[in-house]
């Protein structure tokens, strides 16, 4: 796990900011790199770069945020995706944790072939080797992301990790309040369903969009939300 700080180190910017980024997302990505850009305009950011192939989450994910975290004065988390189920836990590991969520993967999006027939035996397979490779859809991602960022990410996923982030999600916290979420209806690369059953009407933003919104066509008007929303809580998109 990678931590990167950006921003006026001198303290000018303003409230100090944990991102917690999705998976194979690092902050050097082109629109990774856009959206962090905007968010230094009124934070310093801590940006979490987090392994792709994990195999306990706790310790391997939830633990090295949690310590960085408590050693730093944070008004606010934003997550993307991976990062939002690392953000979820933590918000039930330590008090004053208030989450911004951007397409938190919360549940994994339907795959009738592979999730009713090969994932049971898949997951049974003892090894961390990357043995699934999931359909190839760069436009799932953002209309603005492009073919060679994209096989530049990950080489598929482990039955070991797999495993790690399922358990994971079915451990979820209760959902807080205070916390917004940011998601497209039409997201295929996490279970929009998942998000839609622990998150309140009242605290869901949807957008049109992938499944990042830095990655897609109406990114500007999407980050305006997020950025009240970082600043105001949920009664910005009420």
């Amino acid at each position: 796990m990678r931590f990167s700080v950006h921003g006026d180190s001198d303290g000018d910017t303003g409230d100090d900011l944990l991102f917690v980024l999705g998976w194979g997302n690092e902050p050097e990505h082109e629109h990774v790199s856009w959206l962090v850009d905007r968010l230094t305009d009124d934070y310093r950011v801590h940006a979490v770069t987090i392994p792709t192939n994990g195999w306990d989450f706790d310790d391997q994910y939830l633990a090295p945020v949690r310590a960085y975290y408590e050693n730093r004065d944070f008004e606010v988390v934003l997550s993307h995706s991976t990062g939002g189920l690392v953000a979820e836990h933590l918000s039930d590991a330590v008090d004053g944790v208030r989450n911004v969520f951007l397409s938190p993967w919360w549940g994994t999006a339907p795959n009738e072939g592979f999730e009713s027939v090969v994932l049971p035996y898949f997951l049974r397979i003892p090894t961390s080797k990357r043995l699934f490779r999931p359909d190839r859809d760069v436009s799932a991602i953002g209309d603005l992301k492009s073919e060679d960022e994209y096989d530049d990410g990950p080489d598929g996923l482990s039955p070991a990790f797999l495993r790690t982030i399922l358990d994971a999600q079915a451990r979820l916290p209760a959902f807080d309040d205070e916390d917004v979420v940011f998601a497209s209806l039409s997201d295929r690369i996490v279970s929009v369903r998942a998000i839609g059953d622990r998150t309140p009407a009242a605290n869901l933003r949807p957008y049109d969009g992938g499944h990042e919104f830095f990655a897609s066509s109406g990114r500007e008007a999407v980050v305006e939300d997020v950025m009240a929303a970082l600043d105001e809580g949920v009664e910005a998109i009420r």
